[in-house]
C-alpha cells in the first residue's frame, strides 16, 4: 500500500463511510429494527428489483454495538481510559519524566491485546455473549492498569506481573470522579493497590465493574438478558432438515434441548449493589422465573454521591429518596475501601421507614467468571462448608455469611452479614446464537442477601456487608517461576 502511494497517482477525491461488511451492520441495528429489516428482506427477495435495490440498503453502523449492548461500552470505555492513561505517560516520559519505559511499553501490548474486537460485538457468532472473551479482554485490560501503575512508581498486588512489595507503607487508596463510560455522568472509580471498583451514581448507585488486580479478573463482566431477533426463530424450535442449510444466517439448531423454553430476559442490568423492595410474599421461584414484582424507583435512579476521604480510608455515600408502598423513605448505602485492603464494606440504612409496615429489602449482587456445574466451583456456608455448585439455586435462612469458590481461577468471594440474613441465589444463563447453534450460556451468579425490614423507634434500619476477595493461592503460584512461565 504505501508503495502504491507513492508510485501511483491519484484518480480522484472520494470520501468512504465508516462500514463493515452487509452482516455486520445489519447485526448493528437496535433489535426491534432488525427484526423490521429481516421482514423486509424476506418479502423483497422475490422482487424482481430487489438486487438493484440492494446496493442502496444498509443496516446500522458498528459503533452502535456499544448502545445496543452496554457491556460492549463498558470495555470500550475501560479501554479508552487506559489508552489516555499510556498517552499521558508516554508525554510524561518524553519530557523527562521518572516513567519506567519497559513497564510502560509491556503496558502498551497489554491495551492492544485489549482492543481486539471479537468480544465487542454479536452476530452469527458468539461474540460479547462469551464470557472467556470478555474476560480476556478486560484480562489484558486490567494487567495494562497494573503494568501503568508500577510504570508511574506505585506498588500495585499485580500478581507475576513484577516482584511484590510487602511494605505496609506503599499501599493507597484513592478516589477520581469523570464521566468514565461516556453517558455524560459522572462514575467513581474506587481504587487501592489490590481492587478496582468503578461505581455509577446515576444507575441505581450500581457497582459496574470490580477488578482484582492479583488475577487481572473483573469479577462484574456480566451480562445482561435481553430479546435478540434471533429469538424469533428459537421460539419457533429447532429445522428439521437435512443438514445441507446453505447459510450459517439461517438454520436453526439447538445445542442443548429446550432452549425455547429458556430464553427469558431481564428488566434491569445484572450488576451489583442493586436496591430492590419486593412484596413480601415474593419468593425465590418468582425472582428467578423474573416474575416477582418490586417497587420503587431505586434500582435504576439517580443517586446523590458523596466522597469521604480519611488517611487510607475512602467512603463512596450514595442516597436517594424514593416511594414504596406509599411511603417516602430514604435509602443511603456507602462503599468504602481502605489501603492494601482486598475488602468493600457496604454499610445500608434505610431512613422514615413507618413503624407499622414491614419491607422487604434485597441487594442484588452478581458475580461472572465463576461458571456453574463443576464440582470446583461452588459455595460455602458460614461454617466453609460446601453446599452446592455455583449454579444451584439456594434460599438460606438467617445465615450471616455465604462465600463462593472458584478453584480454577484460585479466587475466593466471602459476603460477610452484620445482622441474620436470608441469601437466595441463582445462575444467568442466555441463549444466544453461536457458528455451531443456539447455545445456553452461563453469565453470572446472582447472590441476593434479603430481610424483612422493621423500623427501630427512629424509623430505621440497617446492615453492613463486608464483601472479601481472596485470591491467597493465585498470589502463591505467581511467585513460582514455573507457573508464571505459564502464565
Amino acid at each position: 500500500l504505501a508503495e502504491a502511494v507513492d508510485e501511483v497517482p491519484p484518480v480522484g477525491k472520494t470520501y468512504l463511510p465508516d462500514g463493515s461488511y452487509r452482516e455486520m451492520t445489519e447485526w448493528s441495528l437496535p433489535t426491534e429494527r432488525l427484526v423490521e429489516y429481516e421482514n423486509l428482506v424476506h418479502e423483497m427477495h422475490e422482487n424482481p428489483n430487489w438486487e438493484a435495490l440492494r446496493g442502496f440498503i444498509r443496516g446500522g453502523i458498528w459503533r452502535n454495538f456499544r448502545v445496543k449492548y452496554p457491556e460492549s461500552n463498558e470495555m470500550y470505555s475501560r479501554m479508552m481510559a487506559v489508552s489516555r492513561c499510556v498517552a499521558d505517560l508516554s508525554e510524561a516520559a518524553g519530557r523527562g519524566g521518572a516513567i519506567d519505559a519497559g513497564l510502560l511499553e509491556r503496558a502498551r501490548n497489554e491495551l492492544y491485546r485489549g482492543q481486539c474486537n471479537c468480544s465487542y460485538w454479536h452476530g452469527a457468532f458468539g461474540g460479547i455473549y462469551l464470557p472467556h472473551l470478555r474476560n480476556a479482554v478486560y484480562q489484558h485490560l486490567i494487567n495494562a492498569d497494573n503494568l501503568l501503575e508500577q510504570a508511574a512508581g506505585r506498588y500495585v498486588n499485580a500478581g507475576n506481573l513484577s516482584d511484590d512489595v510487602t511494605d505496609n507503607e506503599q499501599t493507597w487508596v484513592e478516589a477520581v470522579a469523570d464521566d468514565f463510560d461516556f453517558d455524560g455522568h459522572h462514575e467513581v472509580r474506587l481504587s487501592n493497590d489490590k481492587l478496582v471498583a468503578m461505581i455509577a451514581p446515576a444507575r441505581g448507585g450500581q457497582i459496574y465493574e470490580l477488578d482484582i488486580r492479583s488475577i487481572s479478573h473483573n469479577l462484574l463482566a456480566t451480562l445482561t438478558r435481553r430479546p435478540e431477533a434471533y429469538h424469533q426463530k428459537v421460539l419457533r424450535g429447532p429445522s428439521d432438515d437435512d443438514g445441507e442449510c446453505a447459510s450459517i444466517h439461517d438454520r436453526v439448531v439447538f445445542k442443548q434441548e429446550g432452549l425455547d423454553k429458556m430464553v427469558q430476559y431481564d428488566s434491569y442490568q445484572r450488576k451489583s449493589l442493586i436496591d430492590l423492595f419486593y412484596d413480601d410474599n415474593a419468593t425465590l421461584d418468582d425472582v428467578v422465573a423474573g416474575t416477582a414484582t418490586w417497587h420503587g424507583d431505586f434500582v435504576e435512579g439517580d443517586y446523590e454521591a458523596r466522597v469521604r476521604r480519611n488517611p487510607g480510608r475512602i467512603q463512596i455515600q450514595l442516597s436517594r429518596e424514593g416511594n414504596v408502598h406509599g411511603a417516602d423513605i430514604k435509602v443511603t448505602k456507602g462503599v468504602t475501601l481502605d489501603a492494601g485492603s482486598s475488602t468493600l464494606e457496604i454499610a445500608y440504612l434505610l431512613e422514615r421507614l413507618p413503624k407499622d409496615h414491614t419491607f422487604h429489602f434485597a441487594s442484588e449482587f452478581n458475580f461472572a467468571g465463576m461458571p456453574a456445574g463443576a464440582d470446583d466451583r461452588y459455595f460455602r456456608d458460614a461454617d466453609g462448608n460446601k453446599i452446592g455448585q455455583l449454579g444451584s439455586q439456594l434460599d438460606l435462612r438467617d445465615t450471616t455469611a455465604l462465600g463462593l469458590s472458584d478453584e480454577w481461577l484460585e479466587v475466593g468471594v466471602d459476603m460477610q452479614v452484620s445482622r441474620p440474613t436470608n441469601f437466595w441465589t441463582f445462575p444467568i444463563a442466555t441463549v444466544s446464537q453461536s457458528e455451531g447453534g443456539f447455545e445456553l450460556v452461563h453469565q453470572s451468579v446472582v447472590v441476593q442477601p434479603h430481610w424483612y425490614v422493621c423500623a427501630n423507634e427512629k424509623g430505621q434500619w440497617g446492615v453492613t456487608i463486608k464483601l472479601g476477595i481472596n485470591t491467597n493461592n493465585s498470589e502463591q503460584h505467581a511467585e513460582d517461576p514455573a507457573v508464571a512461565a505459564v502464565k
